[in-house]
């Protein structure tokens, strides 16, 4: 058998001495520091693990200089969040690394409109606000946050509340634009609140336009949620809750998005073409309800009392019987008054609480099937089967393996 030509063969000295690979230097830059901001680093930075060569700068918060931000890094690529800071600093790093570059964010300005994104699938977080707004019997809908005349192109976020209130037959409102550049006074913000018809149910851009909108609420005496119910996009539960009435929110899969966007980017470094479509990510479409949607107090108390009793119970063993026992009802009128005002039966909405139940534990544990049927309150792993394969036609393990993040 012939032998290697020795020039082909290295020597055990080179091999010893081969250059590593080289660094590649990476910046996430994010707008704040939020729950949602920090999943999104953990998400990135579960990537990063596996790849060596790469070193992670990461930064957040309006105050960060877009200037110093440039000048004092040497970057091969970013990912970033903050896509409406305009100044020639960030401009030019971002046209520099181009098309190192991945977004993650629901609204692009214009200039920005080609840079690869990876995002949520908002339509279905849209489906999943609309439809709570809709069973605690708000048919206004409404969408909250800041315009910026000119500068967005895409708010993906408002298009999906907005279709979603269009096939529904839902009268949809918007907070005007600015007649000057910059942003609505307070004044105005508050006149378009009190102008809107009541009782209506309104999804903030994220949980800091929610607690704006709480806050403008109050001081205008207008009553949450018995007059505005307010859904904020994502979560971020230390916010949500050290404010009064706590704001109810939107689950998104922000680990998972920060991951994907990394994958992203690691393919683009390693010479694959720029993506033409945003990269979707699914979300489980669960909701964090608190006080500020919470309709137990609104018209039909009896009905929300029960929706309200359905899903801090619902994953116990609970009957329609055990439901109408707490509201010392009868079974009979308080199912003719839950099907009036919510537009299905008191047994579909304890399943629709297992079935969230369920799909929570399924993305966010590696809980067994079986575990996750009795914690769900659904009893055995093949109603859980059955029960997937109907409303979300797919089996419980393939709905853990699209939805369970990283």
């Amino acid at each position: 058998m012939s032998r290697p030509a020795p020039d082909t063969v290295p020597t055990k000295s080179a091999r010893r001495h081969a250059a590593p690979p080289r660094r590649k230097f990476i910046a996430l830059r994010l707008s704040a520091w939020s729950d949602w901001d920090r999943q999104v680093i953990r998400g990135v930075q579960r990537f990063a693990h596996d790849r060596p060569d790469w070193r992670m700068y990461v930064e957040g918060g309006d105050n960060v200089s877009s200037k110093t931000f440039a000048a004092e890094l040497t970057l091969d690529g970013l990912i970033t969040s903050v896509l409406r800071d305009m100044s020639p600093a960030w401009r030019q790093l971002i046209k520099r690394l181009d098309p190192c570059v991945v977004a993650i964010s629901s609204a692009v300005p214009q200039r920005l409109s080609n840079i690869p994104r990876v995002r949520v699938d908002d339509n279905k977080v849209a489906a999943s606000i609309g439809r709570h707004f809709l069973a605690g019997g708000f048919r206004h809908l409404a969408y909250f946050a800041l315009p910026q005349p000119g500068a967005v192109v895409e708010d993906t976020r408002l298009k999906a509340i907005g279709d979603f209130a269009a096939r529904e037959g839902c009268p949809f409102h918007l907070l005007p634009a600015p007649k000057v550049r910059g942003e609505l006074s307070a004044g105005e913000r508050m006149r378009w609140i009190q102008q809107l018809p009541k009782p209506i149910g309104i999804a903030a851009w994220n949980m800091q336009e929610a607690r704006r909108l709480v806050t403008a609420l109050d001081r205008a005496g207008i009553a949450v949620p018995e007059q505005v119910a307010v859904v904020a996009w994502d979560d971020d539960p230390m916010l949500a809750e050290t404010l009064e009435p706590t704001i109810s929110a939107a689950v998104l899969p922000a680990e998972r998005l920060g991951f994907e966007a990394a994958q992203l980017l690691d393919r683009m470094l390693s010479g694959a073409p720029r993506p033409v479509a945003p990269v979707v990510i699914e979300p489980t479409g669960v909701l964090r309800v608190r006080q500020s949607s919470d309709v137990s107090t609104l018209a039909d108390r009896d009905a929300h009392l029960a929706m309200q009793y359905i899903r801090e119970h619902g994953t116990e063993p609970i009957k329609v019987t055990h439901v109408a026992s707490a509201l010392r009802l009868s079974r009979r009128s308080l199912e003719v008054v839950f099907s009036r005002v919510s537009g299905k039966t008191l047994h579909d909405a304890i399943m629709e609480v297992r079935l969230e139940r369920a799909r929570q534990l399924l993305a966010e544990t590696d809980w067994p099937l079986a575990r996750v049927a009795d914690r769900a309150g659904l009893g055995t792993e093949q109603t859980l089967r059955r029960l997937f394969l109907s409303k979300e036609q797919m089996t419980p393990g393939a709905y853990r393996a699209r939805f369970s993040g990283v």
